[in-house]
């Protein structure tokens, strides 16, 4: 898909912020941006990234297909293995185990749920653990791995659903390398603070530390926990979720 621009249009567009979130938007706006464009990413060598590994969910495929990566090479340049689901261990209780597969559960049967045949068959005695119908779970289980087989649609082994785990600082300089080969220009410093529209309180500059000003049409904040253009300088604030989520940390 391209993307093309109407005089009146965003052309300028400022990414503040490297690490995973910084380049995965560059990348995939260099991706889609084509013609009067300009993106640029700031970002400090000073400030590090967040964390070493990361899990993902198997969305980050859909992703990384839109960018036409290759995954044998992508997985070569993050030191990245497969995923084929989470394990939750002492869940429902200490001692307790419980593997969260990737993809579906068993067939649908007519209109109705796969889910709704195993409950019934459930309290009736004859249906096996719902994590013997999920062909992640029983791989994860006996340690095996395959990608699907897409030669097989009606068969588990064309079900199959996979993620990784990879080095976030080694996948941020891999699509820093795609970006930047697309024309994403890379500003190296520190951002001292922003100035606003006197009248609509939009984002006009973002002002380094060394003086210089970044003129932008569109802001993206990549700026991690500081959120140094949606906190620090609109001041947006947080919706508090804690009355509807069970826990409070990862």
């Amino acid at each position: 898909m391209e993307v093309h621009a109407h005089p009146n249009h965003i052309r300028n567009i400022v990414i503040v912020g490297g690490g995973t979130a910084g380049w995965m938007t560059a990348a995939a706006l260099a991706k889609v941006c084509t013609g009067p464009w300009t993106i640029k990413l700031i970002e400090s060598d000073e400030i590090g990234t967040v964390g070493v590994g990361e899990a993902t969910i198997p969305l980050i495929q859909i992703y990384n297909e839109a960018l036409d990566l290759d995954e044998n090479q992508f997985m070569r340049e993050t030191q990245a293995t497969f995923k084929l689901g989470i394990e939750f261990v002492n869940w429902g209780r200490i001692g307790d185990s419980y593997i969260h597969g990737f993809g579906p559960l068993g067939p649908d049967l007519g209109i109705t749920r796969f889910h709704q045949y195993w409950l019934k068959g459930r309290r009736s005695g004859y249906a096996a653990p719902l994590e013997r119908y999920s062909v992640n779970t029983v791989a994860s289980r006996a340690h095996k791995f395959m990608r699907k087989r897409k030669d097989m649609p009606n068969s588990p082994m064309g079900e199959i659903a996979h993620a990784f785990h990879f080095d976030a600082h080694l996948y941020a300089q891999f699509l820093r390398r795609y970006a930047e080969a697309r024309g994403v220009q890379r500003i190296e410093g520190k951002i001292r603070g922003a100035t606003q529209h006197a009248e609509t309180g939009f984002i006009e500059t973002v002002v380094m530390e060394d003086g210089r000003s970044i003129e932008g049409d569109l802001y993206v904040d990549c700026s991690g926990f500081r959120g140094l253009l949606i906190e620090e300088v609109l001041k947006t604030g947080y919706e508090d979720w804690s009355s509807m989520l069970p826990a409070n940390r990862a």
